[in-house]
Parts: C-alpha cells; sequence; structure tokens
C-alpha cells in the first residue's frame, strides 16, 4: 500500500461522478474543492456525487475506502476582475492596475478586486501574477487616481481572477472575509470534513474560526494553510491552534524568496509531525502535467523529496483540476510516492517525532512494538481518531487499521500518513468488537492467516475496561 496520501483538487476536468470514479480508483485519498472557483451550487452538487460514492463504498462486501472532503476557502487574496478575453502583456509594456474603471486610459488597464490597492502596493516593488508566472516591476503609484503604473517583466496572457501577489506588503484585508464566513457556514451544512483556512497571518484568525465552528456545533477538522510571511513568523502557535497544516507553496514562494522556500516546506512538515498534525505539501508538484502526459524529472524529485520527509500528504492542484491528464497525473504521482516510500524501507535508523504525552508514549510503544515482532499491521480502535493520529505520528512501517464507530471520523482520518480508517459498529464486549474487526480486515485483504498483528483496544479488567496494547495471532 502507499503511506503517504494523496489530495485532488476538483474542477472543470474533474467533476462528472465518472471523472472522480476514476480519480477515487487510481488512489485519491482527499478530494480538494477550490472555493475561489465555481458557485456554491455547483460545489454542493460536486459534494453530492461524493456523499454518493461513500454511501455506496460503504454499502459494498467486502465495504471500499471512503473520500475525505477538503473544501478550501479563497481567503484575503487580491484577484483580478473577469475579462472577456485575457489580455495579452508584452515585455517592457507599461500595464495600468486599478481597482477602478479607467475609461480614458489609452494603456492597458488590469482591475483587480481590492479597494485599498493602491495603498497596500505602496509595500513592495513588484507585482506577481500567478505566482510569478507574470512579474511587473513598479514604475509609479498615484493614491489620488487609485492608479499603479508597473512595467512588464516578461511576455503572457492575463485571463479572469488571476492571483496577484504583492511579496513583503501587508494586506490591508481581513484573514476572513465575509465570504469566507458564508462559505463556512455553507460547508458544515454540507458536512465536508475539512476546512483549508487560505492566507492566514496568525493563530487567533484560526481561534476565529475554530469559535465559530463550536457554536455551529461542528467537528470539522481546521487545516491552515501557510502561504504568507507572518504565517512563517508564527508557525508554532499556528499549528497549535489548527487540526492540520497546508504548506501551500505557490503563494509562500511569492511572499517569501524562492531560494529559502525548501528549508521552510521540511521546517513545517517536521513541526507538524511533533505536533502529531496532518501535514500536506502543496503546489505545483506536477505542474508541467497540465499540458503534458507525463512529468519532468525535476517534479517526480519534488513529489520524493516530500515523500522522503515522511509528510502525510502531497496535492494535486491545477494538474486534476483543469489539466489535460488529471489521471495519468494522479498515477504519476502514485507511483513516485511509492517507489519512494519502497526505497525508504530499506534505511535506517527513521525520524523520530518527539514523545509528548503519555498517550503518545503508548502510540510509539506499539509501533516499535510492530518492528521487534515483525508485525503486518498495527491494529486500533478509535472513537474520536485520536489514537489513529497518535500511532500515525511515529510513522510506522507497517499500515495503521483504525476502526472507528463514526464515518466522519473515518473520512478525516484518510490525511493521516499510513492509516486505514475502517467503519465498524462497536460491541459493548470489547473483545466482540476485536474479532468483528479483525474478521473485516482479513475480508478485505489487509490481514491474512499466520499475520501478527499490534493492537491498540480496551481489555477488561475487574469492573472496567483499560487501555492495552497487545499482539494477536490472526486466524
Amino acid at each position: 500500500m502507499r503511506f503517504t496520501k494523496i489530495v485532488c483538487t476538483l474542477g472543470p476536468a474533474s467533476k462528472t461522478r465518472e471523472q472522480i470514479r476514476q480519480l477515487h480508483e487510481s488512489g485519491m485519498n482527499i478530494a480538494r474543492l477550490n472555493m475561489s472557483h465555481g458557485t456554491l451550487e455547483g460545489h454542493r452538487q460536486t459534494i453530492g456525487i461524493l456523499r454518493e460514492m461513500n454511501a455506496a463504498s460503504a454499502a459494498a462486501h467486502p465495504p471500499r475506502p471512503c473520500i475525505g472532503i477538503l473544501m478550501d476557502l479563497q481567503g484575503a487574496e487580491i484577484r483580478t476582475h473577469d475579462v472577456k478575453e485575457p489580455q495579452r502583456i508584452t515585455k517592457g509594456e507599461e500595464v495600468v492596475f486599478s481597482f477602478s474603471e479607467q475609461a480614458d486610459e489609452k494603456r492597458q488597464v488590469v482591475r483587480v478586486n481590492h479597494t485599498a490597492f493602491v495603498q497596500d502596493v505602496r509595500g513592495t516593488d513588484r507585482i506577481l501574477i500567478d505566482n510569478g508566472e507574470l512579474t511587473f516591476d513598479i514604475v509609479s503609484v498615484d493614491p489620488a487616481t487609485g492608479i499603479v503604473i508597473a512595467r512588464a517583466g516578461q511576455d503572457g496572457m492575463i485571463g479572469s481572477r488571476r492571483h496577484v501577489n504583492l511579496p513583503g506588503a501587508t494586506i490591508d484585508l481581513p484573514s476572513i472575509t465575509g465570504k469566507d464566513w458564508k462559505d463556512i457556514e455553507f460547508g458544515i451544512a454540507e458536512g465536508v470534513d475539512f476546512i483549508g483556512l487560505s492566507f492566514i497571518r496568525q493563530a487567533s484568525d484560526v481561534r476565529q474560526v475554530r469559535d465559530f465552528v463550536k457554536k455551529m456545533q461542528s467537528h470539522v477538522s481546521i487545516i491552515s494553510k501557510i502561504e504568507t510571511r507572518q504565517a512563517v513568523e508564527d508557525i508554532a502557535a499556528i499549528i497549535d491552534a489548527s487540526d492540520g497544516i497546508m504548506v501551500a507553496r505557490g503563494d509562500l514562494g511569492a511572499e517569501v524568496p524562492f531560494e529559502q522556500v525548501p528549508a521552510i516546506q521540511d521546517e513545517i512538515v517536521t513541526l507538524s509531525r511533533d505536533a502529531g498534525k496532518p501535514v500536506i505539501v502543496a503546489t505545483h508538484m506536477l505542474e508541467s502535467m497540465i499540458h503534458f502526459p507525463m512529468p519532468t524529472r525535476a517534479e517526480a524529485t519534488d513529489v520524493a523529496h516530500a515523500a522522503t520527509t515522511l509528510t502525510d500528504a502531497t496535492m494535486l492542484s491545477g494538474e486534476t483540476a483543469s489539466g489535460k491528464f488529471p489521471v495519468p497525473a494522479l498515477e504519476a504521482m502514485d507511483r513516485v510516492l511509492r517507489a519512494t516510500e519502497e526505497h525508504m524501507r530499506s534505511l535506517v535508523p527513521r525520524n523520530v517525532a518527539v514523545v509528548r504525552t503519555e498517550r503518545e508514549a503508548r502510540a510509539q510503544a506499539a509501533v516499535s512494538l510492530t518492528q521487534t515482532d515483525h508485525a503486518s499491521a498495527l491494529v486500533v480502535m478509535t472513537r474520536t481518531g485520536r489514537t489513529g493520529r497518535e500511532v500515525s505520528k511515529f510513522r510506522p512501517r507497517v499500515p495503521v487499521i483504525a476502526f472507528t464507530v463514526d464515518r466522519a471520523v473515518q473520512c478525516q482520518l484518510q490525511l493521516s500518513y499510513g492509516v486505514i480508517p475502517l467503519y465498524l459498529s462497536f460491541s459493548q464486549d470489547p473483545e466482540e468488537t476485536v474479532r468483528s474487526g479483525l474478521a473485516v480486515a482479513k475480508e478485505m485483504g489487509f490481514l491474512h492467516t499466520g499475520d501478527r498483528v499490534v493492537l491498540i483496544s480496551d481489555a477488561p479488567a475487574h469492573d472496567r475496561h483499560i487501555s492495552s496494547i497487545q499482539v494477536r495471532l490472526i486466524e
């Protein structure tokens, strides 16, 4: 099996039931909905397809893995306005950027959606389009007219709703916008499993959303996207406040010097793992496969490097959302991850995370026991998913088969490294629950007669149940 999970962004190239089914069968663990694009009704239809597929997977005999749903908020970002036709830009051309319409302007005008753009742009000397696909050097700023004149560094095209970066500038926008709050309500009502917070700057942004989610009586997981300079500076507190982290390298690479991005990525992965929080490495991983059927060798190496850091997941964005080869892109990422994991199994020792609690000490002991006892799997019974994530933190070399009585927890565990989450009705008798779970795992082909497994489960002790670590032989 593949231990590193894959997140696929859904979009025009992957919105039908058949297209989503192909991605699922090819290894998609989490489906990502990008709220920067599309309509609420369109996203509702996609969620409906995913829920129907999950229901069918649960009813199958034996049951099939579920798909987790990640709803990624737009966040406080600057974008260009909608245009009928993409604007063709020529290197060296002076272009006008403005929030307002400039009817008398003879030069090309690129309109943006941010009212304070002319004020905020004074904090930088460059404007980047789509994370640097086009760059502009600022020539002049006129607050009186709201006009910013900038010189193009390359030839290119600017279409509708393209992302605009002002490297190093502080953007005068709330971290969570009015649209975001509406989308959060929508996501909770539709039962998504994860909400991705875009362009957050500090841990207080995450806590603000956490308070709102609690008021809505939701248990949705909060994934904080690290893509601003301020977020990097407050990373430890943000990790502590979040349920998971995404290293969004596209915008991050436009906010900080690009040569610093690899080190920042590795540091965030390590800090997230030590905290026991799932972490996703995202953006531009197989970017060329938007247009071509094979990745570049550099892209394959990039995916492999993420796997060597033992990240929980890697993500495909435009490759599956709008590219020409969504399924081949997923298959390519799957192949690279599997090959890298196979190579890493021969390497010792493994990078070990820090033990912080008594529960984590038990989880680490169970992982160590799988190695000394040559176990084929580690089996856990978990109602909230906590035990599954604690075991995953220590990156076992064998699959973690996590049984849960909660279908939402099952889908959320799809993001955790090495975890195979399965639904199981729990009995009042812990031993009966264990026997049922092992039978299901055997029926699904995850366990076989003669296998040894390490089990974390409740066990009877006088008048109560205690948590135990056991070794079982599959009969």
